[in-house]
């Protein structure tokens, strides 16, 4: 799988058909594996807008160049 017209997302259910509609992820996360560790923190993600000199979204992911020098993202 790819992200290339021919092995992009529209593809992926042909090799792994749950990664259709909703599921379009081909990582395959087996439920009865995975384990709840109550001892980590919620995750989030901030930024000062007025910190972002650069943003690049190319198709495949986002690039944000920051100026922080005050530390604020």
């Amino acid at each position: 799988w790819g992200y290339d017209s021919d092995n992009g997302p529209d593809q992926w259910h042909k090799n792994y058909p749950f990664a259709n509609g909703r599921h379009q992820s081909p990582i395959e996360i087996n439920n009865k594996e995975v384990h709840y560790d109550s001892s980590l923190l919620p995750w989030f993600a901030s930024y000062d807008p007025g910190a972002a000199k650069t943003i690049l979204n190319n198709g495949k992911t986002c690039r944000v160049v920051f100026d922080d020098s005050f530390d604020r993202s």
